[in-house]
């Protein structure tokens, strides 16, 4: 997995676009918001096509199964560990275009723009400073 050239310009893009799409499981989530930033970046989807989803329930039993009883960030360690180019970043180095997963009540998949974890949430996009970060990965190029 790589960046395309103009990551940026798409990434800035499609923020825009989604500023104020709701919430919705299985549609519009934290999960699916971060692999869409990843397929504005880089043209490839990091979710596997088995991990699907209509309803908190079925997320949080997908999550379950793909993470293997961990958790949100080992799931996608889980996807990470299928692809090359991604390496963990330490969280003290994140940089635009960075994702991981955060610790609120529960864990939350983001993307970083530099100042904040960008999330979703009823109203829309969420923009969060401070957080817990369990986790972020960094794709090459």
């Amino acid at each position: 997995m790589k960046k395309k050239p103009d990551w940026e310009i798409d990434f800035d893009a499609y923020l825009n676009r989604n500023l104020k799409r709701p919430f919705q499981w299985g549609k519009w989530d934290c999960v699916l918001l971060t692999n869409g930033f990843i397929k504005q970046m880089t043209k490839d989807s990091l979710l596997p096509k088995s991990w699907t989803w209509n309803n908190e329930q079925e997320a949080m039993q997908s999550i379950l199964k793909y993470g293997k009883g961990k958790g949100l960030a080992a799931g996608i360690d889980n996807a990470v560990s299928k692809q090359t180019g991604i390496k963990q970043v330490d969280p003290q180095y994140i940089t635009k275009g960075d994702f991981g997963v955060y610790r609120e009540q529960s864990e939350l998949c983001c993307v970083f723009d530099n100042y904040y974890a960008i999330g979703v949430n009823d109203e829309g996009i969420v923009l969060k400073s401070d957080v817990d970060i369990v986790k972020a990965w960094r794709i090459n190029g």
